[in-house]
This record gives structure tokens, C-alpha cells and sequence, in this order.
């Protein structure tokens, strides 16, 4: 069906049996996106209630790459991609790319639930189902392509190319959580401090060798030519590594045997 036919018939609100979306964000979804989910009337009631109610708080599973032939992911998902919504509420059962070329992508944000999957393509809210097949095998570092380290970033601002209502968390990444980028964490200039390596840090060394004035503390003198700074820690021992010297057991025979011997002189001579 022509692109033009396509239009016309999703601005008359029409249910398509079939009809291309080789130009995503031609005919964009102008409609609720929540809502739309209750179009879906084969899926049950309480599982349309708890897709309504994640997307409502954005909490997407994740983020997939959307190319001519799959849907790239942290799961493994069929290829196809069914009942489309267009323009102010049409839905096409059935949609092709096959004019896509091989470096097309899109992203998309998806919705799981009790094995019924929702995807909001994020360049035009074409709201959409997909089947999600399993999880997909962990990949080598030499078979990861481009678009799975996209994915492993985990980078929203680079992931999504705008904040569709109800699509999914621009703070996204993990189901039910924000997150903060780097670049959205306080700097240097936050807390007031100047940009550069080793800026706004005190020196340890005064002008002359001595200690600077910190919090009002006042400078230490500098040392003279030729000392040394050996401190003591709190078990006595110096901070330059050295240990203090331990009498030798002979040494304190010595000094027993000539106390002995005073002692015994001594009392020789009061006896005399």
C-alpha cells in the first residue's frame, strides 16, 4: 500500500490489514499512548491494567535498536512488529521495512507483561506489539556490534531522541529507577571550587620551608639548615622507621653481677 493511501485511511481512524512504515515519524501517533494499549482487546484485562500503569510511570524494560530485519536487545525478540497505531487512532495489523537499508535504526522503548509485549518507537509514538522469544545469550567481546554497546552504555541521553508522553523514563535505563549522568553531577564549580588538577588546594609548604596558617592556626618557623623532623608516633617508636635500641641479655648480667657486687661490699664493710 502507497504511503499516501496509508495516510488517508489512518486519518479516517481505519483498522489496516497491512501497510509499511518505511518512514517512521511520517505518520506518528497523535493519540494517548497509554490508552492505547486498551485497543488490544485479546490481551487480558489485568494485564493490560499493569502495562497501562508501568507506562504511565515510564518504568520501561528496556531500550531496543529497531533495524529492517529484528529488534535488537538485552532479550531475544521476533522480528515483526503488528497492530501499528497511526495518526489520531488507526491501527495496522501488519507493518513492513522492507525499504529500510541495512544501516536504519530506530529506537524503541518496550513494556512487558505476563508475555505481552509493547513497543513505543521513540521517533513517533507509533505504538506497537512485539513478541519477546527469550533471553538472549551472552555475547563475546568480539561478536558485540555497535548497537549492543549502545545498549550496554546505558546512556538515556544518547539512546533517546525525545521525551514522548508516557514512552518511557528520560532518567531510564533500569526498570522502576532513575539515574544521573556524569556530566549531571555536581563539578568543581558546584562547590566552589576552580577548575584544573590541583586547583583550590591548600599548600602543605609555607613560603620558607615552614608550615603555612590553616583555619587560623599560625605558620610554623622554618626549619634550620641541616635538621632533620624526626616525630614520635603515639607507641613511641620514630617516624623515620628506626626502633629504639633493646639492652642484650649479657648486658643485663653485667649490670646485675656488679650491682650484686657493690651490695656485698658494702655489707662487708658494716660488718668490719
Amino acid at each position: 500500500m502507497s504511503l499516501l493511501a496509508t495516510i488517508a485511511l489512518a486519518a479516517s481512524g481505519a483498522t489496516l490489514p497491512a501497510c509499511s512504515w518505511d518512514h517512521p515519524g511520517v505518520d506518528p501517533f497523535m493519540s494517548d499512548v497509554t490508552a492505547a494499549v486498551d485497543h488490544y482487546q485479546d490481551i487480558p484485562a489485568d494485564t493490560r491494567a499493569k502495562l497501562k500503569a508501568r507506562m504511565e510511570k515510564r518504568d520501561y524494560d528496556e531500550i531496543v535498536s529497531i533495524t529492517r530485519d529484528g529488534i535488537e536487545g538485552r532479550a531475544q525478540y521476533g522480528s515483526e512488529i503488528r497492530d501499528m497505531h497511526f495518526g489520531a487512532g488507526s491501527i495496522c495489523k501488519t507493518v513492513t521495512r522492507t525499504h529500510w537499508t541495512q544501516t536504519m535504526q530506530e529506537r524503541g522503548l518496550v513494556y512487558c507483561e505476563d508475555g505481552q509485549c509493547i513497543l513505543v518507537p521513540t521517533v513517533c509514538r507509533n505504538v506497537s506489539r512485539i513478541r519477546r522469544i527469550g533471553p538472549r545469550p551472552m555475547a563475546t567481546a568480539a561478536g558485540a556490534t555497535p548497537a549492543s554497546a549502545a545498549r550496554e552504555s546505558d546512556d538515556p541521553a544518547t539512546e533517546l531522541e525525545m521525551d514522548p508522553p508516557g514512552a518511557g523514563l528520560l532518567s531510564g535505563g533500569s526498570p522502576g529507577a532513575g539515574s544521573t549522568s556524569f556530566a549531571q553531577m555536581a563539578g568543581p564549580a558546584d562547590v566552589g571550587l576552580p577548575a584544573g588538577p590541583g586547583a583550590g588546594l591548600p599548600s602543605l609548604v609555607g613560603p620558607s620551608g615552614g608550615s603555612p596558617a590553616v583555619s587560623g592556626i599560625p605558620a610554623l618557623p622554618p626549619l634550620p639548615p641541616g635538621s632533620s623532623t624526626i616525630t614520635s608516633t603515639p607507641s613511641g617508636t620514630p617516624s623515620d622507621g628506626s626502633a629504639p635500641a633493646v639492652p642484650e641479655p649479657s648486658t643485663w648480667a653485667l649490670l646485675l653481677g656488679g650491682l650484686g657486687t657493690v651490695v656485698f661490699t658494702a655489707r662487708r664493710r658494716r660488718l668490719r
